[in-house]
């Protein structure tokens, strides 16, 4: 890993607003930090100059696309051309929201957005008739709904969340829609000339369009890229297996979890395991002494606690819309 990059408070500040919204304007973050327009164009090119930002997409809810969505962990015994295969196999599939991989418990880790259950049967079926000699272990489960925290770790301060996935809806798309998501993709930051020009609308239509799509909730959040592991900060994800989940029990893990700067999301899951929190730690003993305090917290409700790190460049969206042929 390269030295660990220090940042000041308006770098950070840049990092943090623009990973929660990329497409957020020049003059607010100018305003944020107390700079002019130049400087914050120039602190950001730095930024990705240092390759600390890495790239601008997009989250895209696929539950109010008509999408079930399936998370699929893999423990996985093979060879680095059997990982390669694998990873080439999830890559080719569109439904494939994310993909992640790790180390630790689980090797890989996919959201899968499908029409109906035969769909993601399908896939499964096929995974297993490619790689079934390599697979150890998998746990199959849905994402009910996810709270998703505005970074905090940079600024040390508790700001804004947004609701991601929750009730499945089914929003009319249409080729241009379609078109103009994968260009927020691939670069969410593009001004609104930019993108219109690529969709061949004008700007007023384009803009109407973006409006629609977010007043929908299809469109959560656009954002930065961040090469968090470059500032010296890794990405756990904590399994929380629970007994007697009754909903207080959630009320109080939920109210618990939300109160460390660490968290990134929480996801509530219909699975094996309850709750499915990420965090943003500088080491693994940060993570252990969360994990002791849960464990503490909540000793007759919390059976098990898994984790896994995944590295953030292998944590972005495929920058294909899933086809709804």
């Amino acid at each position: 890993m390269k030295d660990k990059i220090k940042l000041d408070k308006s770098d950070r500040t840049i990092l943090t607003n623009l990973e929660f919204n990329a497409r957020i304007k020049e003059k607010e973050l100018a305003n944020l930090c107390h700079l002019s327009k130049d400087s914050i164009r120039y602190r950001i090119k730095k930024l990705e100059e240092q390759k600390l930002i890495t790239g601008y997409s997009a989250f895209i809810d696929y539950t109010k696309l008509g999408r079930l969505s399936y998370k699929l962990y893999l423990k996985i015994q093979g060879s680095e051309q059997d990982w390669k295969k694998l990873r080439e196999f999830f890559d080719a599939h569109t439904p494939i929201f994310v993909r992640f991989e790790s180390q630790t418990d689980w090797n890989f880790g996919v959201v899968y957005f499908a029409k109906s259950l035969i769909e993601y049967y399908l896939f499964e079926r096929e995974l297993y008739t490619k790689f079934g000699h390599i697979i150890q272990d998998m746990e199959l489960c849905h994402m009910l709904d996810a709270m998703v925290f505005e970074p905090r770790i940079l600024l040390n301060k508790k700001d804004k969340t947004f609701d991601l996935f929750g009730e499945v809806k089914e929003t009319k798309i249409d080729e241009i829609d379609i078109n103009l998501l994968e260009q927020l993709l691939v670069d969410s930051s593009q001004p609104l000339i930019k993108l219109s020009e690529k969709i061949q609308l004008s700007p007023d239509a384009t803009k109407k369009r973006l409006q629609r799509l977010e007043k929908e909730k299809v469109i959560r959040r656009y954002t930065a890229k961040i090469n968090y592991p470059r500032l010296g900060l890794e990405v756990y994800k904590v399994f929380i297996y629970v007994k007697e989940y009754t909903e207080n029990v959630e009320k109080q893990l939920i109210s618990k979890l939300s109160s460390y700067l660490s968290v990134r999301n929480i996801i509530r899951m219909v699975g094996p395991w309850k709750l499915e929190v990420e965090f943003m730690c500088s080491n693994y003993d940060n993570l252990f002494e969360i994990m002791k305090e849960l464990r503490n917290s909540f000793s007759e409700n919390i059976t098990s606690l898994r984790y896994a790190i995944f590295r953030n460049d292998t944590y972005y969206p495929s920058n294909k819309i899933v086809s709804f042929a």
